[in-house]
């Protein structure tokens, strides 16, 4: 079987000032060179999603040599990039993460690969019941249309093409702590507080 994982990287970080999150500096490296470094491993592609060819020139140096897709639409949200990453996947199913969740547990990876297959998706749940969509695996095939669907349809949050699909694993946030007890792999970034907390630094 082959896998593929995505790195959402065309957020503009509106609560940091448009700060480009992909480039912020942790342990000497940035965001997303730690995550293709983290998912390389795992997978047998690693895609990074970008909003416009501005931005893919500046990622260009911390891609790895990875391949980039834009962004086919504009100011539609995540939805856009997903769309265009699971056009280029080569992969039967594919993990999707947003590059300012820097601490994922690779373990945590490959566990959601294992509840996936032979499924349409396997995407995290919270204690609430809500689905976390930015650490799910999920099968190309009857995925792509879907989200096509969704945008067409003006249905632009990233779980709208999910609740279509007929096969999803939902899975526990108590069988993910088992491997990852402080759920680390679901911190992301959104404020300079995080930043703080998390000892982030705008760049190298």
């Amino acid at each position: 079987m082959t896998l593929s994982a995505l790195i959402l990287a065309g957020g503009r970080g509106r609560r940091l000032g448009n700060m480009e999150k992909a480039l912020m500096n942790c342990d000497g490296r940035s965001l997303l060179e730690r995550t293709i470094n983290i998912l390389d491993d795992i997978v047998d592609e690693v895609l990074v999603s970008v909003r416009d060819e501005e931005q893919e020139k500046e990622f260009e140096a911390y891609a790895c040599g990875k391949q980039m897709v834009r962004d086919s639409y504009s100011d539609i949200g995540p939805l856009a990039g997903i769309l265009e990453g699971f056009r280029a996947a080569k992969g039967e199913y594919i993990f999707v993460t947003a590059c300012d969740m820097p601490f994922i547990d690779p373990k945590v990876v490959e566990f959601m690969f294992r509840c996936a297959e032979d499924h349409d998706a396997a995407v995290p749940l919270r204690s609430d019941g809500s689905m976390e969509p930015l650490c799910g695996v999920y099968r190309v095939e009857p995925m792509l249309p879907l989200i096509e669907m969704s945008i067409a349809s003006g249905k632009r949050f990233i779980l709208a093409p999910v609740f279509e699909l007929d096969d999803v694993v939902g899975v526990e946030m108590e069988n993910i702590r088992e491997i990852d007890p402080e759920l680390k792999t679901f911190i992301n970034i959104n404020t300079f507080d995080d930043m703080d907390e998390l000892d982030i630094c705008q760049d190298g």
